[in-house]
């Protein structure tokens, strides 16, 4: 393992990933769509338009510019699409590692929307605890999140 794992700061690198996790199955969820439609536009005709005035070489081609278009948008696509299945490649074994109670209040705590004061309450009402243990469940599964996917805090 490189030195640089040391100065990185995993618990905050393992919260950003926690709240990534939507927005990559979003990704991949409508990465067909998304491409579906990008392809149609490169493959669809566009009218002709006729101009009175002759037009210089230097413009061009609106044909050639869609097409480059398209296919500068299907690439950006794949290439998040790529992204978002080796995050969940790496991320959905450490999470599926966690007890559903843990999930629970990770999910509570980073995912749902709703202020930190309101997932603290929701945490203590569902488990009866007071106010600081519930922070340390948190605290716990948060834990226990980042020792599964960077082997340490």
């Amino acid at each position: 393992m490189s030195i640089m794992w040391n100065y990185v700061n995993k618990r905050e690198a393992t919260v950003n990933a926690i709240k990534d996790y939507y927005g990559m199955h979003f990704i991949i969820d409508t990465y067909h769509d998304d491409l579906k439609q990008a392809r149609s536009k490169i493959i669809g005709l566009s009218s002709p338009r006729f101009n009175p005035t002759p037009s210089s070489s230097s413009k061009q081609n609106q044909t050639e510019r869609r097409l480059v278009s398209g296919i500068m948008e299907a690439n950006k696509l794949n290439e998040r699409y790529h992204s978002a299945k080796a995050y969940l490649d790496w991320f959905e074994p450490a999470w599926q590692e966690l007890s559903d109670d843990e999930r629970w209040i990770l999910t509570t705590f980073y995912l749902d929307k709703q202020t930190q004061t309101g997932a603290v309450l929701t945490i203590q009402e569902r488990f009866c605890i007071e106010r600081t243990s519930a922070y340390n469940k948190k605290n716990r599964a948060l834990d226990h999140l980042t020792l599964l996917l960077y082997g340490g805090h």
